[in-house]
């Protein structure tokens, strides 16, 4: 018993040690580049401040390189498996480049797919917002919530509950490479 603690302990710290090495390789490396091209650093805050990471493939390679997933981790699933029957079926509209679904009140509103929380917050004509995105590289946008239950970077199963609809309306968009899709061209394009 006490071994495997010790062997536990062990490779918890190796992986640390491996992945702050890592991390400071990367800087420095970062750091060697800038002294040496001064487009770089204008370049790096446009890819940093005006793009989406794509949390998808840094965990793939993580996964790959590392051995262990970086960023996904093994969360309890507080999965509510209702909301997307009763958001879907629902009255629905175009909604600039989403859909906007007449709800009832309060509904609980759930992930249509796994992924990460890269936004929490308020967006013009979408009012409180969280995007997630999602294990299959499309960020999923779900508009005018309350009671939000995710954080940013945090990872979500299916179905999660993410939060409630604020009212009888709720804005889902979906997006991937700049391009927009309805809910049902997305479930198309799963298949």
């Amino acid at each position: 018993m006490n071994k495997n603690r010790n062997y536990n302990l062990k490779k918890t710290i190796d992986g640390l040690v491996n992945r702050s090495l890592i991390s400071i390789v990367l800087i420095m490396s970062l750091l060697l580049v800038n002294k040496f091209n001064s487009n770089f650093l204008s370049n790096f805050k446009n890819t940093i401040f005006n793009r989406s990471f794509n949390f998808v493939k840094i965990n793939s390679l993580s996964k790959k390189f590392l051995g262990k997933e970086f960023i996904y981790s093994q969360k309890k699933s507080n999965s509510i498996g209702v909301m997307n029957e009763d958001l879907i079926s629902g009255e629905s509209h175009k909604y600039y480049d989403g859909e906007k679904y007449i709800v009832s009140s309060n509904l609980p509103i759930g992930t249509v797919e796994s992924g990460v929380v890269i936004f929490v917050g308020d967006k013009q004509h979408f009012k409180n917002t969280v995007i997630i995105q999602g294990t299959d590289n499309y960020n999923i946008w779900y508009g005018n919530l309350k009671d939000v239950s995710v954080n940013l970077y945090e990872y979500v199963e299916k179905n999660s509950l993410i939060g409630l609809a604020d009212g009888n309306e709720v804005y889902m968009l979906i997006e991937k490479d700049n391009n927009y899709y309805s809910y049902e061209d997305y479930k198309k394009s799963k298949n």
